[in-house]
Protein backbone atom coordinates (compact mmCIF):
# COMPACT_ATOMS: atom_id res chain seq x y z
CA UNK A 1 0.00 0.00 0.00
CA UNK A 2 1.53 3.33 -0.98
CA UNK A 3 1.66 6.30 1.37
CA UNK A 4 -1.31 8.14 -0.16
CA UNK A 5 -3.57 5.10 0.12
CA UNK A 6 -2.37 4.50 3.67
CA UNK A 7 -3.26 8.09 4.63
CA UNK A 8 -6.72 7.74 3.05
CA UNK A 9 -7.20 4.42 4.87
CA UNK A 10 -6.26 6.03 8.19
CA UNK A 11 -8.51 9.02 7.58
CA UNK A 12 -11.41 6.70 6.78
CA UNK A 13 -10.78 4.62 9.91
CA UNK A 14 -10.59 7.67 12.17
CA UNK A 15 -13.74 9.24 10.73
CA UNK A 16 -15.67 5.96 10.91
CA UNK A 17 -14.68 5.43 14.54
CA UNK A 18 -15.53 9.02 15.39
CA UNK A 19 -18.96 8.78 13.76
CA UNK A 20 -19.69 5.51 15.52
CA UNK A 21 -18.47 6.66 18.97
CA UNK A 22 -20.38 9.95 18.82
CA UNK A 23 -23.53 8.24 17.55
CA UNK A 24 -23.48 10.30 14.37
CA UNK A 25 -23.83 7.11 12.33
CA UNK A 26 -24.57 3.46 12.95
CA UNK A 27 -22.48 0.59 11.63
CA UNK A 28 -25.27 -0.10 9.15
CA UNK A 29 -25.07 3.46 7.80
CA UNK A 30 -21.29 3.20 7.50
CA UNK A 31 -21.61 -0.10 5.61
CA UNK A 32 -24.01 1.53 3.15
CA UNK A 33 -21.66 4.49 2.65
CA UNK A 34 -18.37 2.56 2.45
CA UNK A 35 -19.27 -0.99 1.52
CA UNK A 36 -18.39 -3.85 3.82
CA UNK A 37 -15.01 -4.52 2.21
CA UNK A 38 -13.92 -0.88 2.70
CA UNK A 39 -15.20 -0.51 6.27
CA UNK A 40 -12.34 0.18 8.68
CA UNK A 41 -12.19 1.54 12.20
CA UNK A 42 -9.52 3.00 14.47
CA UNK A 43 -10.78 0.92 17.39
CA UNK A 44 -12.17 -2.55 18.02
CA UNK A 45 -15.91 -2.20 17.38
CA UNK A 46 -16.67 -5.40 19.31
CA UNK A 47 -15.62 -3.79 22.60
CA UNK A 48 -15.71 -0.36 24.15
CA UNK A 49 -12.89 1.89 22.93
CA UNK A 50 -9.93 2.15 25.24
CA UNK A 51 -8.64 5.43 26.57
CA UNK A 52 -5.64 4.96 24.27
CA UNK A 53 -7.94 4.53 21.25
CA UNK A 54 -9.64 7.83 22.00
CA UNK A 55 -6.33 9.58 22.73
CA UNK A 56 -4.92 8.38 19.38
CA UNK A 57 -8.01 9.67 17.59
CA UNK A 58 -7.71 12.96 19.45
CA UNK A 59 -4.08 13.35 18.34
CA UNK A 60 -5.02 12.54 14.76
CA UNK A 61 -7.78 15.18 14.68
CA UNK A 62 -5.53 17.74 16.42
CA UNK A 63 -2.96 17.29 13.64
CA UNK A 64 -5.78 17.62 11.09
CA UNK A 65 -6.95 20.77 12.89
CA UNK A 66 -10.46 19.34 13.19
CA UNK A 67 -11.05 20.91 16.58
CA UNK A 68 -14.80 20.24 16.77
CA UNK A 69 -14.02 16.52 16.79
CA UNK A 70 -11.27 17.12 19.35
CA UNK A 71 -13.77 18.71 21.72
CA UNK A 72 -16.14 15.75 21.49
CA UNK A 73 -13.34 13.21 21.94
CA UNK A 74 -11.93 15.12 24.93
CA UNK A 75 -15.29 14.76 26.65
CA UNK A 76 -15.00 10.96 26.32
CA UNK A 77 -11.65 10.70 28.11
Amino acid sequence: MDEINLLKYMENAMNNSYDLLTNNKSIEELIIENGISELVFAHNVETEPTKMDIENMLLYFQESEDFEKCIELSKMI
